[in-house]
């Protein structure tokens, strides 16, 4: 029996939620800051209330706790906030006692960073980034439509399309009053939304792949998806390795959000996330699963079979993520300290 401690129960958790909750090798523990969140309801799980991860001592606090009261043996991050906390916590010493990934801190840095990695590659692989404009001051010589995002969020949270000169001002008036300075204006790119989660070892060797076209997002320039199918695109993967690979390696998941123009078929990236994105539970339901990967790849199991690209044929529309509930969690009313 693994004890197995997956942070956070919303987006690519409910991926490790479906894949490891009825094993019966795996006791799987889910920690959320919010007690309302669907995955700390579902069958087969240990919830846990944590605190926010941005609140960094006491999140770091009781995540040690954690690991010890329950024996963990497995710990996977799945949310930014998440990732980027354990990433710094490791940088800066921290050796829990766990099987984890362990992924290069300066890899991290330009990979978890929008304007950061649009900066990098521009330099490195500047076919792959649209334009990309870190401040304002040379507005006169933009091109609308254009993209105004936060550089550190993620799923089109705050972004905004601007169409008009005339709009831009106001628009970056009201990000700037969310995020300071950091956000980034770019190119916008029209066309459909690929997402290719891949998973690395522990030495920054590529396991896996997979390739997913989104047929329908929230939002007009991608954010989370609707509707979508996986779909056999070799190339993509092979583009996604070379921008990690130019990043400085990875060690763990990883996805990647690109952007098709639908007038030249060149694909642009739009953003990394360092873990499975949050619609991957579409990689299992079409035979890759990618949680026991990842677990398979942390305690030295044997690879799971995949099934090959031609047998992938399983589409999407939002709603696994429903969770019904009877009662909340005994504890819901107090956060763990």
């Amino acid at each position: 029996m693994k004890n197995v401690l997956v942070l956070s129960g919303t987006a690519s958790a409910i991926n490790y939620i479906k894949s490891f909750a009825n094993d019966p090798d795996i006791r799987l523990h889910i920690t959320d800051a919010d007690p309302y969140c669907p995955g700390l309801y579902a069958p087969g799980v240990t919830p846990h209330v944590v605190p926010r991860a941005r609140d960094t001592m006491r999140y770091r606090a009781s995540l040690d706790r954690l690991l010890v009261e329950h024996a963990i043996d497995v710990l996977i991050p799945t949310s930014d906030y998440d990732i980027e906390g354990v990433v710094h916590y490791l940088k800066d010493g921290w050796v829990p006692n766990v099987a984890m990934f362990r992924p290069p801190f300066n890899a991290f840095a330009v990979l978890g960073n929008k304007g950061r990695l649009m900066a990098y590659l521009a330099q490195r692989l500047p076919s792959v980034v649209p334009q990309t404009w870190i401040g304002v001051e040379r507005v006169r010589q933009l091109a609308f439509p254009v993209v105004i995002k936060p550089a550190g969020e993620s799923g089109g949270k705050d972004v905004t399309i601007v169409r008009y000169h005339d709009d831009f001002a106001a628009a970056v008036e009201r990000i700037r009053a969310l995020y300071g300075d950091e956000f980034l204006v770019q190119q916008f790119i029209p066309g459909n939304t690929y997402i290719v989660s891949m998973i690395y070892d522990h030495d920054g060797r590529l396991v896996i792949g997979v390739p997913m076209r989104s047929h329908l997002t929230f939002f007009t320039w991608g954010g989370g998806g609707c509707a979508g199918e996986v779909v056999d695109e070799p190339g993509l993967v092979r583009l996604c390795a070379e921008v990690a690979e130019a990043a400085g390696g990875w060690s763990g998941p990883i996805n990647f959000e690109w952007r098709k123009h639908a007038e030249t078929g060149a694909f642009y990236l739009m953003e990394a996330n360092c873990r499975l994105n949050g619609y991957s539970y579409l990689t299992t339901m079409n035979g890759v699963c990618l949680p026991h990967i990842v677990l398979a790849l942390l305690t030295g199991a044997p690879l799971p079979a995949v099934a090959p690209p031609a047998r992938r044929n399983r589409n999407f529309v939002l709603g696994f993520r429903e969770t019904p509930v009877d009662r909340w969690v005994d504890h819901a009313e107090r956060i763990v300290a």
